[in-house]
């Protein structure tokens, strides 16, 4: 007996030191780095419908403008401070997108491609988004129940950076007061329990709780009233919990696959299965809260009216907003089911919640069938370079 429980140790006292010898050993993976291209090497560069980069651009080069000289603009990745744009904002500002090849030169001019890369260019992501169009009320009714929430009064968000500046570019904590702890705030299914019908106004009220959770994931919409009025409403603010896509809830139920879910097939989905709305909803904890708009367009996380086809959503982790991105990729096609080649310089100008990674990005496309088309079949991979300010020494964190 005494040797077996001798063998037992031995055992064990093997198996925690293997463990902590491949712990300690085995190679880990490494953040990438930045590696400096050229124009030469993005595809399809020469070919650039450039004037309307410009443009969007521009539209980005307002608030750098307006913010102090020494405000940090950059990401936890890449360090910039408003200063870094000046230069290049002043120079974009005082001239006119008149043609591709004078908009090309600008941007070769003043910034640098670099691309991520880990032992080989980091390969991405990349899917779409759009501004829907809803039909709603002013008031409830009983075709309009369906209510959108202003942001709630009792929502605490607690900003890291506050409390150690070396978490300025972690998430928030979003939560509520619970006598004197700050707790969790009210999931999606304890709002739609009525948790917060005495804290949050709502801004209308629509006919279903599909359309509300793909405004929540566009982020932007219109909601048309009665009247023949639209109602703008744009991102407010969410309740903190982590999102999870109504996609992969369905293709792990076994009723889609990765191949073929789409915003599309979602919709049709609920269509033919109206009772699995509020079970497969729930299950994405997250929710979004909305604001009117006083401009009819659609803000990013930038606080710019976006540009169909030449906004990018990215995260806010990796990429400053702002940046010119050359992206190298594909998109669907309206009239037929092959996709076409998408080289195009962008404006990282908006966030997303389900946007995260250092080459991961959402287009945003617009208002308009066309739009929402594209955006529900777009789900496609390829690269990004990004274009820095070549009077910054923009650098990964030590």
């Amino acid at each position: 007996m005494k040797n077996k429980l001798q063998y037992i140790i031995i055992v064990i006292f093997s198996l925690l030191l293997i463990g902590f010898l491949i712990w300690k050993f085995w190679p880990k993976a490494h953040e990438p780095i930045l590696k400096q291209a050229s124009f030469a090497q993005l595809p399809g560069w020469q070919a650039a419908d450039a004037k309307k980069s410009l443009a969007a651009f521009q539209i980005s080069c307002r608030p750098f403008l307006r913010h102090d000289p020494e405000k940090s603009v950059g990401s936890q990745f890449i360090k910039l401070k408003a200063k870094d744009w000046i230069p290049a904002c002043k120079a974009a500002l005082s001239m006119s997108a008149d043609s591709d090849k004078t908009s090309r030169a600008f941007f070769e001019t003043w910034f640098t491609p670099v691309e991520f890369y880990n032992g080989k260019p980091v390969k991405g992501l990349f899917t779409g988004y759009y501004l829907p169009l809803l039909n709603g009320s002013l008031t409830k009714t009983k075709e309009f129940s369906t209510p959108i929430y202003g942001l709630p009064t009792n929502l605490i968000t607690a900003k890291l950076d506050l409390f150690d500046p070396k978490l300025k570019y972690h998430r928030n904590i979003i939560g509520r007061l619970k006598g004197k702890t700050l707790v969790p705030y009210y999931t999606r299914e304890e709002i739609e329990k009525g948790a917060i019908k005495d804290h949050a106004r709502v801004i209308a009220w629509i006919n279903n709780k599909v359309d509300r959770k793909f405004l929540e994931i566009e982020g932007s919409g219109v909601v048309q009233l009665q009247d023949g009025t639209q109602l703008y409403i744009g991102y407010e603010g969410e309740n903190g919990a982590t999102y999870t896509s109504i996609a992969a809830v369905l293709i792990k139920m076994g009723v889609m696959t990765k191949d073929n879910a789409s915003m599309q097939a979602i919709r049709n989905y609920f269509k033919a299965h109206p009772e699995q709305v509020d079970k497969v909803l729930n299950q994405n904890k997250s929710f979004v809260f909305f604001t009117t708009l006083s401009k009819k367009a659609a803000l990013g996380a930038q606080g710019v009216p976006l540009t169909p086809g030449y906004s990018l959503a990215v995260d806010r982790k990796w990429i400053p907003l702002g940046v010119p991105i050359w992206l190298n990729t594909t998109q669907p096609s309206y009239t037929s089911t092959k996709h076409k080649a998408f080289q195009r310089l962008m404006v990282a100008q908006d966030t997303g919640g389900a946007i995260r990674g250092p080459v991961r990005g959402d287009v945003f496309w617009g208002p308009g069938e066309e739009a929402a088309h594209v955006a529900g079949h777009m789900k496609n991979s390829g690269f990004y370079w990004l274009l820095l300010p070549k009077n910054t020494s923009a650098k990964q964190p030590d």
